[in-house]
């Protein structure tokens, strides 16, 4: 019998890890395809993309300025590849699929180590492949796996000690890029430059002071561009998200819930770390490196700003881009191990935690403290729905200057529409909304709502629900609603204007009440109501009708109002 020889077995063993490598790329992008789903808040920004091709600007209605995205970048590539004849919705997804199988890469390439015992042991690369929650955001139409391919390519290329000045610029780059695709790159970007200068302690202070200043350059003049241009373009430097989630104010309680419930489903990273570090404890100084302090010090600032801004509603999102960090320096833990007893376990502890997620959410659609697995809220029945209900109300309000607003859940609506002034009920996208006095904390996103002094200051015509079809209005409709096609789609009408709603009698896929029999009924019940509910009824139809009539309709409202002062004498 023929043992193979020393080479043979290396061969036999890397023909084996190629081909194990293959199968769990090949079954990670099998699982990210059947998960694959689009978000309702990519809508706003496949909005603004269509805008900007359209050449109507960089805005969600036309002629107002309001930063209402919080992914220039990512909507800057939206608009060129639906430029090139591509669907925003299959653009979206096929960009974040391609960055999570990037950064994939770059973390498997950082994994080689020619000299080491283990000369590949690709952890950090094993974990963002095979975890749920990056094969999850790995699509949704948002710029997750795109910021977290810059952010940890630029940081991880910042805080290695071989870095010259080129490579230092190219991470200053990749870190630009990321806090032009999220503003909170920003965090990123400034442990970026403080790595580039702890992590070359042997050379002189101008020497370091040159390399920090290389990664710092392409930050500076893409930050201060970036800069002139919001403030010149919106006349602010954030956008409407920071303002509605009140990104400054602390919210630890909700924050480090949303950490824990993110670390409970991921219930191995907690014990790996923990192994990895009290089997490294006897040779912890030779180890952890200046590097490792850049990278778990980049990882902790992030996480603490999510824990300080109250985390988020979609469950995960938030934390993934900072966790590839800690993975690289777990990576280096175990690759350090002189035994195989800890790093067998540690492997072992890590596949039975990307296999065996714990199951946080009881079932689908449940919310836990306001967070959600936000998927399970936008399954493909219901984005058909949206989608129709928002080509109806192009196709029966189209050419007319409607103002509407929408309730939560309703972007794929607001898109598919087309109408030309939308508001978004929670502020994402009219700062007049999003700046507003917080009141009390909660729903983190969604503390702040439209009031009735609000749309009414805004002239909107036509608040649409969020109800999917069927909305149930196949009976009488109330006075101040309005339906279409049917069951498939309804609105409240907040303020009834006649140049628009005329345009709609008669058209046979809208019904609504006509303002003349609202009139008609208005004066019968305020015939027989107390004073106090007639002067009520009288203020609903000055603000309904009368306030956008004009004076035309003046007669109408003073008749109305001495009818309403007939009822201060009267007995009943």
């Amino acid at each position: 019998m023929h043992w193979p020889s020393g080479s043979s077995r290396r061969r036999i063993l890397l023909a084996g890890a190629v081909s194990l490598g293959a199968a769990a790329v090949l079954f990670a992008l099998w699982r990210a395809l059947a998960l694959a789903w689009l978000s309702d808040d990519a809508f706003i920004s496949f909005r603004y993309a269509a805008h900007l091709l359209r050449g109507d600007g960089l805005v969600y209605n036309v002629g107002e300025r309001v930063e209402g995205y919080t992914n220039l970048l990512w909507t800057l590539l939206l608009a060129g590849a639906m430029a090139l004849g591509f669907s925003p919705e299959t653009s979206s997804q096929t960009l974040g699929i391609t960055c999570w199988l990037g950064l994939v890469t770059v973390l498997a390439w950082g994994s080689r180590r020619p000299a080491a015992r283990m000369p590949f042991a690709p952890l950090a690369a094993a974990l963002v492949l095979l975890m749920h929650d990056y094969q999850t955001w790995a699509t949704g139409g948002l710029e997750t796996s795109l910021f977290t391919l810059l952010a940890v390519t630029g940081l991880l290329l910042a805080s290695r000690p071989a870095s010259g000045a080129g490579a230092l610029a190219a991470a200053g780059a990749l870190l630009a890029a990321a806090v032009a695709t999220r503003p909170d790159g920003v965090l990123f970007a400034a442990a970026g430059v403080a790595g580039a200068w702890l992590v070359h302690p042997e050379a002189s202070p101008r020497r370091r002071l040159a390399l920090a200043g290389a990664a710092a350059a392409p930050l500076a003049v893409a930050g201060a561009a970036l800069v002139a241009f919001k403030l010149g373009y919106y006349g602010d430097l954030f956008p409407t998200a920071f303002y509605s989630k009140s990104a400054l104010d602390p919210y630890y309680g909700q924050g480090w819930f949303y950490v824990l419930l993110f670390l409970e489903k991921n219930w191995f990273i907690v014990p790996l770390a923990v192994l990895l570090l009290l089997a490294s404890l006897p040779r912890l100084d030779g180890i952890l490196t200046r590097r490792h302090v850049v990278l778990l010090a980049a990882f902790a600032l992030f996480v603490a700003y999510v824990a300080h801004s109250g985390g988020d509603f979609m469950f995960a999102r938030r934390l993934l881009p900072a966790m590839p960090l800690l993975f690289v320096v777990l990576e280096d833990l175990l690759v350090a191990q002189p035994d195989r007893l800890v790093p067998g376990a540690a492997v072992a502890l890590a596949l039975a935690g990307v296999l065996l997620p714990y199951p946080v959410f009881a079932h689908s659609r449940e919310r836990i403290r306001g967070i959600a697995d936000e998927p399970a809220f936008y399954p493909p029945a219901l984005m058909d729905a949206r989608r129709l209900q928002g080509r109806m109300a192009g196709q029966t309000l189209g050419g007319l200057p409607i103002r509407a607003a929408y309730e939560g859940g309703m972007c794929v609506f607001g898109y598919y529409s087309g109408l030309p002034y939308l508001a978004e009920m929670t502020g994402l996208t009219q700062y007049s909304l999003a700046k507003r006095p917080l009141a009390a904390r909660g729903h983190v996103g969604h503390e702040k709502t439209a009031d009735d002094a609000w749309l009414t200051a805004n002239r909107i015509h036509l608040i649409f629900s969020q109800v999917p079809p069927p909305v149930g209005q196949a009976g009488p409709l109330r006075v101040d609603e309005i339906a279409f096609a049917g069951e498939l789609l309804k609105a409240r009408i907040w303020i009834y204007e006649d140049a628009i709603m005329d345009r709609l009698r008669g058209d046979p896929r809208v019904r609504f009440t006509p303002i003349e029999d609202t009139l008609r009924e208005a004066q019968r019940q305020i015939a027989q109501a107390p004073y106090a509910e007639a002067r009520r009824i009288q203020a609903v139809l000055q603000r309904y009708y009368f306030n956008a009539a004009g004076p035309s309709k003046q007669t109408a409202a003073e008749e109305l109002a001495r009818q309403v002062e007939a009822r201060r004498q009267s007995p009943g």
